[in-house]
């Protein structure tokens, strides 16, 4: 048969608590962490300022010009206005010329003739002609 050995057990070595180790490095770990975080957020706040600083001058810079082209646009709108005032009257007059129905009356007020079958009529001055006195005692 065979023989079995017996198991043995290894002690288990009971150590001191490392507590008073830890504390101490903790607060180490506290400090540099709190450190890191200032140094971080002070990074971030004057980075911060820095592109603020910069927007601002890019800004202040842009103005003149944003003002220029405004007074530009207000200038050409109102000629766009204009033209298209003219424009509309230019259609009318085109409109008119072009329509055969008032083709005799274009005529007649480019040459000044008239025609065959109008008389024309010319207006006195009431000053001219004297009334006849038989003429106001009727009235």
């Amino acid at each position: 048969m065979q023989a079995t050995k017996p198991v043995q057990f290894s002690q288990v070595s009971q150590s001191q608590p490392i507590q008073v180790k830890s504390k101490v490095s903790s607060k180490q770990k506290k400090s540099t962490y709190i450190a890191g975080i200032t140094i971080e957020s002070t990074a971030k706040l004057l980075t911060n300022i820095l592109l603020s600083i910069c927007v601002t001058s890019a800004l202040l810079k842009l103005l003149p010009h944003y003002q220029s082209i405004q007074e530009k646009l207000q200038v050409i709108e109102s000629e766009i206005e204009t033209t298209t005032e003219r424009l509309n009257n230019e259609k009318e007059k085109f409109s008119r010329y072009f329509d055969p129905s008032q083709a005799q009356t274009i005529m007649q007020e480019q040459s000044n003739r008239l025609d065959s079958n109008q008389i024309p009529i010319i207006w006195l001055e009431n000053n001219s002609i004297q009334p006849s006195s038989e003429s106001n005692s009727s009235l």
